[in-house]
């Protein structure tokens, strides 16, 4: 039978051995094996006068606590700083490990497994970030710093705290750079230092173009008006952006409650939908981060220089994003009806032909107008006649290249038609091979685009994707799917 002052001596001997930790663990273990027989302990501890949590034994070397807690209680993030051994004799308890100086992620709320912003609603917010800084006067909130702030978060994926407690200088020159007139305005021009607030030890610097330096420099223009105005002119703040109140030294930044409030203003004035109509909440600005990141994997920045640019210490959390990158590119192709040549639907389940396509990820099957469901090991002798195949299939995401396509088909006929004319006298014939083999594949254009067009998904896409033959056709076929989606 467990007894309390047994087991407390048992530790207490345990101490003397080199280890005791280990000894300590071993004596506890035997105590639970059996479990009631502590419980039954415990019981007679409390009628006595303990508590559902307090200590049984305390001494210099030696504390021995009981705890007892409700159903999904979550410990804060601690440690120890000495060795403990713990027993559960009742329950369950989980634990959750993070390396020295990395703070736990917590849960966010997503839509449809994603947590980024769609490129419609990202250039509508982008385009209406001035009503932050336009006076009241004007339907404005008059607020500059935030315009700025909101700026910076959108074009380099920062965290919010890592924009609001920039230094007021944060632009370091780049070695050996020296931009030259009329240089690419995108290029790199500046590294710019941030404070890296989540891990310790992952990287503080990012490079940035002039777009970026331009809005540093107003902000830096906009805290010299502030101070000169109110008798301190020349003075050089510790932040970039400036708390308003109590902050004559400038040694405050500018506080997460006052953006956020200012975000919800400008989320009620713009009223941004995304593409399935619901209003897209940016106050929470991470929402920029995993947009930030997602576009850079879009565009094919290598898994490696994403983890730099985010700050990530592993690679482990870079590769989510390209994970649900995968996801998303699936999920949109699985969204629309894929009819074949003649305007029929496939007979072919989508995820099927998803699978086809993606088998040994075959680029050579993409198609400018569509996808060739040829197997992977059969070559093609039809050259280009893919609208009179049978294994050809399309969807709506094409239509402006199926339109395009069409008409540079009419337009080629009229042309040939003109030359054969000129030369022959006569215009070509019913029966002439050429126009025929033309005309099917105006006739089947026809037919796929009306089809298309009446299915509810059609609408306004993206641009046409270069096709086989071209270089990154594959990854301008899943840009362009992820991009609809602001994967």
């Amino acid at each position: 039978m467990f007894s309390i002052e047994s087991f407390v001596d048992q530790c207490r001997e345990a101490l003397q051995n080199g280890d005791p930790s280990d000894t300590v663990a071993g004596v506890l273990r035997d105590a639970l094996s059996d479990p009631k027989g502590v419980a039954a302990a415990v019981q007679t501890w409390k009628a006595k006068g303990g508590g559902e949590y307090g200590a049984i034994y305390r001494a210099r070397d030696l504390t021995i606590l009981h705890a007892s807690v409700t159903p999904g209680f979550e410990s804060p993030r601690h440690n120890h700083t000495m060795w403990a051994v713990i027993g559960v004799y009742e329950g369950q308890e989980d634990n959750t490990f993070y390396r020295r100086g990395e703070k736990p992620r917590p849960p966010r709320f997503r839509e449809d497994g994603l947590d980024v912003i769609g490129e419609q609603a990202l250039t509508a917010i982008m385009a209406g970030t001035g009503i932050l800084g336009d006076p009241p006067s004007e339907g404005g909130l008059g607020d500059e710093q935030a315009m700025r702030i909101l700026m910076l978060l959108a074009r380099t994926g920062r965290r919010m705290s890592e924009i609001l407690l920039l230094d007021r200088d944060p632009l370091t020159a780049i070695p050996g750079a020296v931009p030259a007139a009329g240089h690419d305005p995108g290029a790199f021009t500046a590294r710019l230092r941030y404070q890296q607030t989540k891990i310790d030890g992952a990287p503080d610097t990012i490079l940035v173009d002039d777009e970026i330096a331009a809005v540093i420099a107003a902000q830096q223009e906009w805290a010299d008006r502030y101070f000169a105005a109110r008798g301190a002119p020349g003075k050089t703040p510790k932040y970039l952006f400036l708390g308003a109140m109590m902050n004559r030294n400038g040694d405050r930044p500018y506080p997460m409650r006052q953006l956020g409030a200012m975000l919800a203003g400008l989320v009620a004035k713009l009223g941004i939908t995304d593409a399935a109509g619901r209003p897209v909440d940016f106050q929470r600005t991470h929402r920029f981060r995993h947009t930030r990141a997602t576009s850079l994997l879009n565009a094919g920045v290598p898994v490696h220089v994403v983890q730099r640019y985010l700050g990530h210490l592993s690679p482990a959390m870079t590769m989510h994003y390209a994970r649900t990158l995968a996801e998303t590119a699936e999920a949109e192709f699985l969204r629309y009806r894929k009819i074949t040549a003649d305007a029929r639907d496939l007979q072919a389940g989508p995820r099927d032909l998803y699978d086809m396509l993606q088998l040994d990820k075959r680029t050579d099957r993409i198609l400018p107008n569509g996808w060739c469901l040829l197997p992977p090991r059969q070559a093609c002798d039809r050259g280009n006649a893919c609208l009179t195949c049978g294994d050809f299939a399309t969807d709506a995401t094409f239509l402006p290249e199926l339109r395009a396509q069409k008409d540079r088909t009419i337009a080629l006929i009229d042309t040939r038609q003109a030359a054969f004319t000129a030369r022959t006298g006569a215009p070509m014939t019913p029966g002439n091979v050429w126009l025929e083999g033309r005309q099917r594949e105006t006739a089947a254009l026809g037919a796929i685009i009306t089809t298309l067009d009446a299915m509810p998904e059609a609408g306004p896409g993206p641009g046409a994707v270069r096709g086989a033959g071209t270089p990154a056709r594959a990854d301008a076929v899943i840009a362009r799917q992820d991009d609809r989606s602001a994967r």
